[in-house]
């Protein structure tokens, strides 16, 4: 795995003067340290650079520059994974994730678009003090029209959407751990045959093996005993705050029940809006590759004993 490294610099300078001074610095930096720099905006007083390498030496030597100027006040900073192929393909497990949001939530066309849809119910229900979805208790409505040609998209709320020729594919598949609800275009709900389906995760992984896997944030209803958490990112680089994920473990064992595509006993996100991850096997992620589908990517899970 190589740590990619997003850098951004700021300063508010209490007088012109402090100003040049901090950006005669940082041009320097840029020379010094041959960096490349996506934007210099000497109106703005930032620099935004280009991707660097976060277990190198030069970028070290960066930040424990940079951490020790305080005319620097603000440093915006996020470590995002690069995994290799070979990485990726020895993973009996990984992380799947969906890059492509293009669908108006059920909420969204319900009460905005169309008038007469006023007062009908949401999808799921919630929880009536801190908000979560508890169920689901009917059909999502949606305009079909933003999937476009995807095969894979995502409402605005996370909903996993699928093409019909998709769902018949993965039901063909032979592939394990999911079912589909019909999707309604909201102009005409309930008519004919459906354009989409949803696609719902069925299997329920045990919990994650923690330690060695990290969280923070983490929130609990008392009404309805909802949980919600994130993923540890939270970290320090000296008085530099930035954000980096730290990686997903889960006991050997799992693997002798989990399917192809399994969720997470934990929900992650803000309580009222959080979501299980959810896990493919080696053998879901092949299929998704050889079948050419477009709007996700993965990331390893580990194993411990």
């Amino acid at each position: 795995m190589k740590r990619v490294a997003y850098l951004s610099l700021y300063w508010h300078p209490q007088s012109p003067e402090i100003g040049a001074e901090t950006r005669r610095y940082v041009e320097e930096l840029i020379g010094r340290y041959k960096l490349k720099v996506r934007e210099f905006r000497t109106d703005r007083n930032s620099c935004y650079f280009s991707p660097l390498d976060a277990d190198s030496k030069r970028f070290r030597d960066l930040m424990a520059e940079i951490e020790k100027r305080s005319d620097i006040d603000d440093v915006g900073l996020k470590v995002w994974p690069s995994y290799t192929q070979r990485e990726l393909e020895s993973s009996p497990l990984l992380l799947w994730f969906f890059t492509n949001q293009a669908i108006e939530d059920d909420y969204y066309t319900l009460h905005f678009k169309t008038g007469q849809a006023r007062g009908i119910a949401p999808y799921t229900r919630n929880c009536e003090v801190c908000r979560a979805p508890l169920e689901q208790v009917r059909d999502i409505w949606v305009d079909v029209r933003k999937m476009g040609k995807r095969d894979l998209s995502m409402t605005y709320t996370f909903e996993v959407i699928l093409s019909v020729h998709l769902a018949q594919t993965l039901q063909e598949s032979g592939l394990t751990g999911f079912t589909l609800r019909p999707v309604w275009d909201y102009r005409r709900p309930q008519q004919g045959e459906p354009r989409l389906f949803q696609f719902v995760v069925t299997h329920v992984l045990p919990p994650m093996a923690s330690p060695p896997t990290e969280f923070e944030r983490e929130q609990r209803c008392g009404v309805c005993g909802t949980e919600s958490r994130y993923i540890k990112h939270t970290h320090y680089w000296g008085r530099i705050q930035y954000y980096e994920e730290t990686d997903i473990y889960y006991a050997k064992d799992v693997l002798k029940t989990a399917a192809d595509f399994n969720r997470t006993a934990e929900r992650f996100g803000d309580l009222p809006v959080s979501k299980p991850y959810v896990l493919i096997s080696q053998r879901a992620y092949q299929w998704l590759r050889g079948q050419g589908v477009k709007g996700w990517t993965v990331e390893p899970v580990y194993l411990v004993e």
